[in-house]
């Protein structure tokens, strides 16, 4: 039977509130309090899954604590392996799907005994579910008619235990569940269940996700069902803007205490206010904000490793571009760069696999051309690379590149001789064990020695005349490789020389860099990813050493997740930054803010922002309970700061050199994407020798748009490498309001 909340608890709920406890401590807390007044399993399951969810954040919280709710579900579990609504009540399919994934996620904190205990009891209650289903899906008892709750609860719990939608009775069950009514739960419940059971099987809703957008925002929804939903689309989008409004709207509900805070549904008795219920799922919304805030920032190197892996292709090759089609030179920078990263894995094997069945038909297509082609040369370094080409192959692909020679030691193709050619030559046969002293090697190195140009780019060669196009980096880059083993520096000094100088200002290359005819400037070409490095790894090898210098051209790079445009530049990129002992540790947003309270932070502000600026020091005071000053900005000395400035004030890439920002009259571009100057802010992270720094860049208009932005409980769950928020008056009435922001966390 039921016990009725103690007068005591009551009590406790209505003392107010005084601590500056985080979120998260002083909701934990108030599950721990509770916990001998909770009756249902559906309580201590949520209970428990929000409690192993904020173990790793905290401090207090100990596996002891946990092992009451854990102990409490093992202690109901019924002989059939199932759980009933209380204690010692018949085996339902909805309390034994929260049973099932509380103590799935609880299994990771255990080892020896206890996991052995919960995992069985986990595999009891799979096995209670798998019997419960009665061939379309799951009624709320075995052998009962299907029902949507029911249904979508063991749709999740198996998801959460391996099951996916490819299974004949998960597929059954989408099917109804696309078509049931939600009869006993509201729609908001309801919707955020079914979004969990179709993200636990690998399902993608058709529309579910907007539909969820809508009714979070509704005003009618309860305490309960905005939990839900903030945790759904947490899993579905990450920590962005909008989320983070969801989770401040969430946190300005809680119910405050001495020591706890606590979320109830809408005024009633206590007991039909769900407070149990509705703090597990508002808590274990703030544990995943939390955990996803914790985990610092991967390394460039990292970053790159994991990136390359996702842009793969399904049949195992990689494009140059994602999304297209597979090549084979990004795929040889791509498995290059993955032996880097990892000693072998399932990335690896299958682009190995996919580089086998294609270098048979490119020597076919080299053949019929008659002629070296470059997808079969970068084949053939491929499995060079990985020792799976044997002797008497080696010997074969050595006499087939000598065959498509144009002279001795000299490759080309349609328009004659090529550098390019000749220098992709040279580069097989040695990775071939070829001999430098080879006459056809020795033969090709003369001959590119031998160019009148400064560098070298395409040849055109008749019987009449030979024509030499204008030098280019790229194949410039591609003859100083082949060289470099062969050549000393004092050999290919004029071509170093030139390509020193076609470095453009910002410390990068491009193919060319100016191009003019009769004097006049008709083409400024632009630096990318795969040359800059290219060229600084080739002139590192003659002695000229700019490395440090394209390290720092490169962080700032970052493009959706991959570095430059391409897979090989994002390939490269993880090549050289595994050549570092040691890279700049990313300075993540939230790592400023979380050091707020104990930072002492002190707050600057360049001309005209000292208003600003004071309202910005009273806003974080209240949020953080700090004692923060503010004055006109002299210097960065020791200790922390934020400051506030306009957008072309301060070189963000001194304090942070993984930003990019540049600035003219019109747009601010920050890591190559531009916004508009005049509607746009930039909250950015920096640290010095001794402090961290916090930049909030903003144009004069945008003073009262700063001021609501710092009022706001957002700024609790700032993240990524910068924050780019912009401002539209869309009601026209000339007031700022939180609703007019719109922002992105750059990544």
């Amino acid at each position: 039977m039921k016990r009725v909340i103690p007068v005591l608890l009551i009590v406790m709920m209505i003392i107010p509130y005084a601590g500056a406890v985080p979120i998260l401590d002083a909701s934990t807390k108030f599950l721990l309090e509770g916990r001998e007044y909770m009756e249902t399993t559906q309580q201590l399951s949520l209970s428990l899954i929000a409690l192993t969810s904020s173990y790793p954040a905290v401090e207090n919280l100990t596996i002891g604590d946990i092992d009451y709710f854990v102990d409490a579900l093992l202690a109901r579990q019924n002989p059939d392996g199932g759980w009933g609504y209380y204690e010692d009540s018949v085996s339902n399919v909805v309390d034994t799907s929260y049973a099932v994934i509380a103590l799935k996620k609880a299994l990771s904190l255990y080892e020896g005994n206890k996991r052995s205990l919960v995992f069985k009891a986990v595999e009891r209650g799979i096995g209670f579910l798998v019997d419960s289903y009665n061939g379309n899906g799951w009624g709320y008892v075995p052998e009962t008619l299907t029902e949507f709750y029911p249904t979508a609860m063991a749709v999740w719990a198996l998801g959460e235990n391996g099951y996916s939608k490819s299974n004949p009775r998960i597929q059954s069950a989408i099917e109804y569940l696309e078509g049931a009514e939600h009869y006993g739960l509201r729609e908001g419940e309801a919707l955020a269940l079914k979004l969990l059971a179709y993200h636990a099987v690998g399902y993608t809703p058709s529309g579910l996700v907007e539909k969820a957008w809508g009714l979070v925002n509704s005003p009618n929804i309860t305490v309960k069902e905005r939990a839900f939903l903030t945790y759904a689309l947490l899993v579905y989008e990450g920590l962005t803007f909008e989320t983070a409004k969801l989770l401040t709207t969430l946190e300005e509900l809680k119910e405050k205490n001495e020591s706890f805070v606590y979320w109830a549904n809408k005024p009633g008795g206590l007991v039909q206010r769900e407070v149990f219920v509705t703090s597990a799922l508002a808590t274990w919304t703030f544990a995943k904000v939390s955990g996803g805030l914790e985990a610092g920032l991967k390394t460039p190197f990292e970053a790159s490793c994991s990136e390359l892996e996702k842009v793969q292709n399904e049949d195992g090759g990689w494009p140059y571009i994602p999304g297209f089609s597979s090549t084979d030179r990004a795929t040889y920078y791509a498995l290059k760069a993955l032996k880097k990263c990892y000693f072998m894995d399932e990335s690896i094997g299958k682009g190995l696999e996919w580089v086998k069945g294609r270098i048979d038909k490119n020597m076919e297509i080299a053949l019929s051309k008659g002629e070296l082609y470059p997808p079969y040369v970068y084949n053939l370094l491929t499995l060079l690379e990985f020792n799976l080409v044997n002797e008497s192959e080696k010997a074969e692909h050595i006499a087939f590149i000598k065959s498509l020679k144009k002279g001795d030691g000299k490759w080309g193709d349609f328009l004659g001789l090529q550098p390019y050619d000749t220098a992709l030559a040279i580069k097989a046969l040695l990775a071939l064990g070829v001999s430098p002293q080879d006459e056809d090697i020795v033969k090709a190195k003369e001959w590119l020695l031998s160019f009148p140009t400064d560098g070298w780019g395409t040849v055109v060669m008749t019987k009449y005349f030979t024509r030499f196009f204008p030098s280019e980096v790229s194949t410039t880059v591609e003859v100083l490789e082949a060289l470099e083993p062969l050549v000393t520096k004092d050999d290919v000094e004029k071509h170093l020389n030139w390509l020193l100088s076609q470095r453009t200002e910002d410390g990068g290359w491009p193919n060319i860099r100016r191009s003019y005819i009769a004097g006049v400037l008709m083409y400024q070409g632009a630096p990318t990813v795969e040359l800059t490095i290219r060229a600084t790894e080739v002139l590192h090898a003659f002695g000229i050493d700019y490395r440090q210098e394209t390290l720092q051209w490169l962080l700032p790079k970052k493009r959706n997740n991959l570095w430059g445009s391409s897979v090989v530049d994002s390939a490269l990129a993880a090549l050289y930054f595994s050549t570092f002992e040691e890279l700049p540790k990313p300075v993540n947003l939230y790592e400023v803010i979380r050091a707020l309270p104990e930072g002492n932070f002190k707050i600057l502000y360049t001309f005209g922002r000292e208003k600003v600026a004071l309202s910005v020091r009273d806003s974080l005071n209240m949020l953080f309970e700090t004692n923060m000053t503010a004055e006109g900005f002299k210097e960065l000395g020791e200790g922390n700061y934020i400051v506030l400035a306009d957008l072309a004030e301060f070189d963000l890439s001194k304090y942070n050199p993984y930003i990019e920002l540049k600035v003219d009259e019109e747009n601010v571009y920050l890591n190559g994407k531009d916004y508009k100057r005049d509607s746009t802010m930039i909250i950015a992270p920096g640290k010095t020798g001794t402090g961290y720094l916090l930049f909030v860049l903003y144009p004069r208009g945008l003073d009262s748009a700063v001021k609501v932005f710092f009022t706001s409980n957002i700024v609790k769950y700032l993240n990524g490498v910068a924050c780019v928020v912009t401002y539209e008056d869309k009601n026209q009435n000339g007031i700022v309001e939180l609703e007019e922001l719109e922002a992105e966390f750059v990544r």
